[in-house]
């Protein structure tokens, strides 16, 4: 059956996710007046990278997956644009700030408010979702226009408010947040109106009569649905 052990799936995804973030044994050093970062991958063994426009009579270790010079700040081995190199602090992997703004990897969250910056989950080491006194985050991705007072984390990858529902960051078009539902195990989730699957929205689908069978099995009063799309009835189970 497609996608027949779906949830195995996802831990696995979950786990190769976490050894190829912050457990790379990443490190810095200098040698003949330059900088690198140096870190172990499963395809190349160790991989030395060149830090680009970096001085190394004035680089500094933060963390072993950040570092600054006085002119730059770096994530691994890219500059990270806007940071402040006298100001950078590191937090949880992959997550730093300096007096401006905080930062995730290299990318800037433009935060309304450093202080009042405030990690809700923290999961798998890359997936991040926090708040401010404006604005919700997920990962890299700023959320505007989110009811702070509802906000709500669902899992790694959900979150709702009184007015949407937040999927990866995004917001999922037409979904009732009162009353969505995800299973983590087959990938379909409702509402009252609706099914979608892996975020997918199934126009073609019964929401009155949907129902699943297990794994990624469904069906409503038209018939059958496997990994989200129709089959005919007569066709044998796809293996």
């Amino acid at each position: 059956m497609i996608m027949k052990n779906l949830g195995i799936l996802i831990y696995v995804s979950l786990i190769a996710a976490m050894l190829t973030s912050c457990s790379d044994g990443g490190k810095y050093y200098v040698y003949d007046d330059a900088v690198y970062y140096s870190y172990w991958t499963f395809s190349f063994g160790t991989v030395h990278q060149k830090l680009p426009d970096v001085d190394p009579a004035s680089f500094q270790t933060v963390e072993d997956w950040l570092g600054h010079d006085a002119r730059h700040v770096y994530f691994k081995e890219q500059i990270v644009k806007g940071a402040d190199p006298a100001t950078v602090k590191a937090d949880k992997y992959p997550l730093f700030h300096d007096t401006k703004d905080y930062y995730y990897k290299d990318a800037p969250l433009h935060v309304s408010s450093v202080s009042a910056f405030k990690v809700i989950k923290h999961d798998f080491e890359d997936n991040v979702w926090a708040k401010d006194d404006k604005y919700a985050f997920f990962d890299s991705i700023r959320i505007d226009n989110v009811d702070l007072p509802s906000f709500k984390v669902e899992n790694f990858h959900l979150a709702k408010d009184k007015n949407r529902v937040y999927r990866f960051g995004h917001v999922l078009a037409d979904a009732d947040p009162a009353t969505y539902e995800e299973s983590m195990s087959s990938g379909y989730a409702t509402d009252k109106n609706h099914v979608w699957f892996f975020g997918e929205l199934m126009d073609s689908v019964d929401r009155a009569t949907f129902k699943e069978d297990g794994d990624d099995m469904a069906h409503d009063k038209w018939g059958k649905i496997v990994a989200g799309k129709r089959v005919n009835e007569s066709e044998k189970d796809m293996e």
